[in-house]
């Protein structure tokens, strides 16, 4: 009865998101060298108020008094849900350039107090600054070329309010710098081509990198120095120096379409999947080149890498099997059958655990015996990560759910809805926290491990692929 009802549920909800697909989107546009820009909304205070207001217009200004309208849908901002929040108003591009001012127009604002709404004013003119809803915030930043910026703009929300009805909100804007120190966390962007900051202590967004076109697997080297990101459609591997923060040199791709990634257990050499070329890249991280190729089943999905046997295990999407290839070698020294797609993997000690979208199970490929088991999980899970406690957490994207899995009484101990269409986890152990990307929702969950609930959600680009914590 109870996947019955999930059933029902998930029909309703494919319905409406193929009618919201069918709405028109707001027409962008189009610059010649241009920039990739995101603005933040945020709050660091506790309000005292509980004001709401719209955003209807977003508008930029060059050094030359040129102003660049942004097409926004009209927005709701509340205090309350934004205290200690953050809040993506918008992804955009610019003219490359130096910038001077922002200009946000409200529309309307009102204050709620003892159950009842009252309406601001909007003023005409304070200080030369606010005109017919139009407020101008100094900042000063510049867009660069195929280069991505995070602007953040915070909110004061107690000064507000003047003599009691009057909206005149005061905000202080600032780009991300350089200064990103922080216990940082890395989501590729599949629909934005670039990777999204994340300060792990906070839980919000710091900053963003340009990479290259449709990014999708991503992992850190062992020391946290380097982040590697595999760019689906333009072909090749990214790699960030996290010192900076920025992309230090990009390796042209053997195969086609690279995916997800690997790393030996020293770190000197990165494994790429190609699902178009049907085989693994092989590149010498030394001197960033793609050095070999591997083949295995047809249309390689995901890589793991056992370190301590030394051995790498590919899901073949449409071969039905994984390929156990040697990493000293380079040779796939056994190839283990399936009766369905395998994805996602993740490595538990000696069990590898298998999802696939076309079966309830998860496969269990017990290791070095490589026999297999499976575990129902009521669901099609997708994507796997080892998590605290003998626990397994698995995405289930037609429920829009995580699924912990206990790996010693084989059964799920918890379902926790997350954002839409769940994608890459990763889990921070010191803090005893879950992210999981959800590629709907464009948008990050954070779950407290130990309550086994969500207790924030970050907003990131489109179609959030992955994410990777540095080790600290």
């Amino acid at each position: 009865m109870k996947n019955l009802h999930r059933i029902i549920i998930a029909f309703f909800l494919i319905v409406f998101f193929a009618s919201c697909a069918l709405m028109p989107e707001i027409n962008e546009p189009t610059y010649s060298n241009a920039g990739q820009v995101f603005v933040y909304l945020s709050s660091s205070q506790e309000p005292s108020t509980d004001i709401t207001f719209v955003i209807s217009g977003l508008s930029f200004m060059n050094r030359d008094g040129i102003w660049f309208d942004v097409p926004l849908k009209p927005r709701s901002i509340n205090s309350i849900k934004l205290s200690r929040n953050q809040i993506k108003l918008r992804e955009f591009y610019l003219p490359d350039g130096k910038y001077k001012k922002i200009k946000l127009i409200v529309s309307e604002a009102s204050l709620e107090r003892d159950n009842e709404k009252h309406s601001l004013a909007l003023p005409q003119a304070v200080d030369n600054q606010m005109i017919h809803g139009e407020l101008l915030v100094d900042i000063d930043f510049n867009v660069f070329y195929r280069e991505s910026l995070c602007l953040f703009v915070d909110w004061d929300i107690n000064r507000s309010i003047v003599d009691k009805y009057l909206f005149q909100p005061r905000f202080v804007a600032k780009p991300q710098g350089l200064e990103i120190k922080n216990i940082l966390a890395y989501v590729s962007n599949e629909g934005s081509n670039c990777v999204t900051v994340i300060d792990k202590q906070e839980d919000s967004v710091v900053g963003t990198i340009a990479v290259g076109e449709a990014p999708m697997g991503i992992i850190a080297s062992s020391d946290g120095a380097r982040i590697y990101v595999a760019n689906s459609r333009s072909n090749s591997i990214s790699v960030i120096d996290t010192s900076v923060n920025r992309v230090s040199t990009t390796i042209d791709n053997l195969g086609y379409s690279p995916e997800e990634l690997a790393l030996s257990w020293d770190d000197n050499t990165l494994f790429v999947t190609n699902p178009r070329s049907n085989n693994v890249s092989v590149i010498d991280v030394a001197s960033n080149m793609a050095v070999a190729r591997i083949n295995v089943g047809e249309k390689p999905i995901d890589i793991v890498a056992d370190t301590e046997r030394r051995k790498l295990y590919v899901s073949n999407y449409y071969s039905l099997s994984i390929s156990v290839i040697d990493m000293a070698t380079l040779v796939v020294e056994s190839t283990i059958n399936l009766s369905s797609n395998p994805k996602y993997l993740a490595l538990c000690d000696d069990r590898l655990y298998i999802g696939s979208e076309s079966v309830n199970d998860v496969y269990v490929l017990n290791i070095p015996s490589y026999s297999i088991d499976t575990v129902n999980m009521g669901s099609r899970p997708e994507r796997l990560v080892c998590g605290l406690t003998n626990r397994v957490y698995a995405g289930n994207i037609a429920f829009d759910e995580i699924s912990f899995l206990h790996t010693g009484l084989d059964m799920i101990t918890k379902n926790i809805a997350v954002g839409r269409s769940p994608a890459g986890m990763d889990v921070d152990a010191i803090r005893r926290k879950l992210y999981v990307t959800n590629k709907s929702s464009e948008d990050v969950s954070v779950i407290d491990i130990k309550t086994e609930r969500v207790i924030k959600t970050v907003h990131v680009g489109k179609k959030p692929h992955d994410i990777v914590l540095v080790a600290e």
